[in-house]
């Protein structure tokens, strides 16, 4: 099963908001915005990613990049740690197994139990 990237459609755009390099550009408040609308708006899972080296602010800098790499690769590096922890205080997480139903459980999306539907709104993968 492939798991699309979430995205926010805005004034007939889509606006990238599952993770890495826009949500290091992003104000932290921004992308929170832009998540609960996505989740508002589509009723759909809200998945999110990052890449490992993007929590590693100390990482070696490679010297004599173009200055293109060097704003995508070091952005807001050193805040992203952070804004995970908020990220993560600031919605409720499940697996992608548990909340694509790939777990064997029968989660019904039209269920009456918010407290079950929304645990399935968000997850980390």
């Amino acid at each position: 099963m492939e798991i699309p990237i979430p995205t926010y459609n805005a004034l007939g755009r889509n606006i990238p908001i599952g993770g890495g390099g826009f949500f290091r550009l992003y104000p932290y408040r921004l992308s929170r915005s832009l998540i609960e609308n996505y989740i508002k708006v589509t009723g759909q899972p809200y998945s999110f990613y990052f890449h490992p080296w993007e929590i590693d602010d100390k990482q070696p800098r490679i010297p004599d990049i173009s200055l293109k790499s060097r704003f995508r690769h070091y952005l807001n590096i050193n805040r992203m740690e952070a804004r995970i922890r908020y990220l993560l205080s600031d919605f409720s997480w499940n697996t992608m197994s548990h909340v694509y139903q790939l777990d064997g459980s029968s989660h019904d999306s039209r269920t009456k139990n918010k407290a079950a539907k929304s645990a399935r709104y968000v997850s980390l993968g």
